[in-house]
Order: structure tokens, then C-alpha cells, then sequence
């Protein structure tokens, strides 16, 4: 029978081996004879292709960024925009000595304007199961401005986070729900939050190329009165249901008809939507 305490590391043995066939990134400064800054503009920036499947890890070598918002290591990626928005999913690990970086994600334009702060309370704990061990993890849309060709991501943790903590299901719990057994009655664990962490970053297009359609086409457009009604409602709802393809052509087909609004609409409706995932 695994004890408990060697059941972390097991586990923990298991996501490693898991993850192998993803490839690294550093988060290593660009300054070797200092790893901190006090600006973005100082950070190593790494441009990203599409799709994008990697892991990276936060240590003592990593970039330390020390303003408003950062208090700790951090990484910072450049990723395409001309190809319209892209999903992304971010997720942080608790470690085998129970430890957990919470990330904030700082999405900005070339110049700097924000475009999306998406703070660490939106993170979702999700407990190990199988091969994969204990994390946190956020999904979320990008609509680029239009005409951008790029987007810039921070990722970072602050001086409140690395105040708290995260409590995480016994490995003993998460071992027997795997395995279709009954959980022992025992205390969760507590992960403490750490400036440091292992974390798993994909990014994809959105590609209306490659949509299977699912949906009949439309017959009936309205007249011209509640055209636009029609597809900013069209639009949102969409969204609301995780359609992201089919809400982008509804903006294409009510941008040619005059429907100014419809980008905004859409952009407002993902942002809503990515609050409350």
C-alpha cells in the first residue's frame, strides 16, 4: 500500500513524466548579471507561433519583475493577433513539497494599452485525478484590436497572493476518487502560495477554416430596422454559449451590413464571459 507521504511524490513523479513530450521554456532574464527589473519594458520577451504547447518554470533564475502589481519571478510571451482571437489556457501546479504559484495574467497592446487584467481570484483549483496532479487553471478568449498583429502576456504574482494559500484534496483522496475506491476520512492539505511553481501555458487560434457547420444557414434576415438588434443579440448569445466561430461570422456578416457595434458587442461579450469562467 502507498503511504501517504510517499503518494505526493508519486503523483508528482507521474505529472513529470507526463508532461516530457511538452517542451520547455526558460523564464530566464536577458540581463544574467541581474535578473530583476522594475519595468516591462526591461523584461525578456519571447515571441510565441501558433499553436503554442509549453511548460515553463519559475526559480531563482528566473526574471523578477518589482513594481505596482509583481512582487516575484514572471514570464512574458508575444503572441500573434493577425489571425483574430486566440484561446488560451493557463494552469499552475502545486509542487511535491505543497507549493503554488498563483499567477495574474496582464494582457496588453504593442503600445502597453491594457487589454485584458485577469487577477488570480479567477483561477480555478482543479484536484489531481489519474496522471495529472493538483492545479489551479484559467481558460480565456483574446480579441486582438483590429489591425493588431500582435499581443503581449504577462504573467505574474503579487505580494497578497504569496500571503495565502490553497487547500488541496489528500493525495490518499485523490488516489481512491481515481481509482473508483472510497476516500478515506481524512484532513485536506494545504498548498502554501510560493514565488515559485511549475506552469503549462497553450495557445490556439480561433479558426473559422476548420468549423464543421453545425448550425442551418440563415434565411430570414430582418429588415433593415431590427437588422441590427438582431445580430447584436445574435452575437452575445453566441458568445454566452462558447461559440466563439459562429459569433466571429455573425460580426463579419453585420460589419457588411453597417452594424458598427457588432465588434464591440462581441468583444464586451467575451470579456463577460471570461470573468465569470
Amino acid at each position: 500500500m502507498v503511504k501517504p507521504k510517499n503518494l505526493a511524490l508519486y503523483l508528482w513523479v507521474i505529472f513529470v513524466a507526463g508532461c516530457m513530450s511538452v517542451p520547455d521554456v526558460s523564464t530566464q532574464a536577458k540581463n544574467l548579471a541581474s535578473n530583476k527589473a522594475v519595468s516591462v519594458a526591461e523584461l525578456n520577451w519571447q515571441e510565441l507561433s501558433l499553436p503554442t504547447d509549453i511548460n515553463f518554470e519559475f526559480n531563482e533564475k528566473s526574471q523578477v519583475l518589482l513594481n505596482d502589481n509583481s512582487t516575484g519571478p514572471v514570464a512574458s510571451f508575444v503572441i500573434p493577433a493577425d489571425r483574430g482571437p486566440v484561446n488560451i489556457v493557463l494552469t499552475s501546479h502545486v509542487g511535491k513539497e505543497l507549493t503554488l504559484y498563483v499567477p495574474n495574467v496582464l494582457v496588453t497592446n504593442s503600445k502597453g494599452g491594457v487589454l485584458y487584467h485577469i487577477k488570480s481570484s479567477k483561477f480555478n483549483y482543479i484536484p489531481a485525478r489519474l496522471l495529472e496532479g493538483d492545479r489551479v487553471q484559467k481558460q480565456f478568449t483574446i480579441v486582438p484590436q483590429i489591425g493588431a498583429d500582435q499581443v503581449n502576456v504577462l504573467i505574474y504574482t503579487t505580494s497578497e497572493d504569496l500571503k495565502g494559500s490553497t487547500t488541496v484534496i489528500h493525495p490518499a483522496k485523490a488516489f481512491a476518487i481515481g481509482t473508483g475506491t472510497q476516500p478515506p476520512m481524512i484532513p485536506d492539505l494545504t498548498a502554501v502560495h510560493s514565488e515559485y511553481g511549475q506552469l503549462h501555458l497553450t495557445v490556439t487560434a480561433v479558426s473559422l477554416t476548420n468549423r464543421t457547420p453545425t448550425r442551418p444557414a440563415i434565411d430570414y434576415v430582418p429588415e433593415i430596422e431590427a437588422k441590427s438588434a438582431y445580430y447584436l443579440n445574435s452575437i452575445q448569445n453566441s458568445v454566452e454559449q462558447g461559440d466563439i466561430d459562429h459569433a466571429m461570422t455573425l460580426v463579419s456578416e453585420a460589419e457588411k451590413l453597417g452594424i458598427s457595434s457588432a465588434r464591440a458587442t462581441f468583444i464586451n461579450a467575451v470579456q463577460i464571459r471570461n470573468e465569470h469562467k
